[in-house]
């Protein structure tokens, strides 16, 4: 079984080397025909992120009387660098969760054109591939470790009649996607919280974790 196990994560790295080709080529596939610089790349996974926020504290099929605005304020605020006077800006008062998701991504959005228009494209694209990066081999790197706990661990446990292949495979390709989903959310918390000073053109202020 040990090339099955190899074959295994030999396709995660396939994956992950062929992201890290793609952000140094500056063009990242986010379709089957769709190719998208980092900014392009950026704003894909954040509007997913947004979608999942949506999706948690104020679900399409829940009263409104039941969504947790606070707590949506509160992820959003720490997800896209935004003040927690400027989401407490936003009026929710009566809106649908559509209009709630647009309204947090107009602001976002225009927080983070107006810093590209401060420090100019050709230096934040830079710093977008390099974070990128740092953020892709450091959670590839997380995974491996995970990925090899799991290869020791899975022959210990009793499985019955399931042959522990085939619960390697399944366990292998969750912490890969948990991988995936952590890498884009520090993507986009490091970039949205970065700033310009004026000492460095850009740096990330320490409370964006907070």
């Amino acid at each position: 079984h040990l090339i099955e196990y190899d074959d295994v994560m030999n396709k995660q790295r396939e994956s992950i080397y062929t992201l890290r080709r793609e952000l140094l080529e500056g063009k990242v596939r986010v379709e089957e025909t769709e190719a998208v610089d980092t900014r392009g790349y950026l704003f894909n996974i954040s509007e997913e992120l947004l979608d999942s926020l949506i999706d948690t504290y104020c679900p399409e099929d829940q009263d409104p009387g039941e969504w947790d605005l606070e707590a949506l304020r509160r992820e959003a605020a720490r997800d896209f660098g935004l003040e927690p006077a400027e989401v407490a800006g936003l009026d929710f008062a009566g809106r649908t969760a559509g209009q709630i998701r647009d309204g947090i991504w107009d602001l976002a959005r225009k927080k983070y054109e107006a810093k590209e228009a401060a420090v100019g494209r050709d230096l934040l694209q830079r710093v977008e591939r390099d974070i990128m990066l740092q953020v892709v081999d450091t959670q590839w790197k997380v995974h491996l470790y995970s990925l090899d706990h799991l290869k020791e661990g899975i022959g210990l446990r009793g499985y019955g009649q399931r042959d522990p292949l085939v619960e390697y495979k399944k366990e292998s390709y969750a912490l890969f996607q948990d991988m995936k989903a952590r890498i884009d959310e520090e993507t986009v918390r490091y970039l949205f919280w970065l700033r310009a000073t004026a000492d460095e053109p850009l740096s990330v202020r320490a409370e964006r974790h907070a």
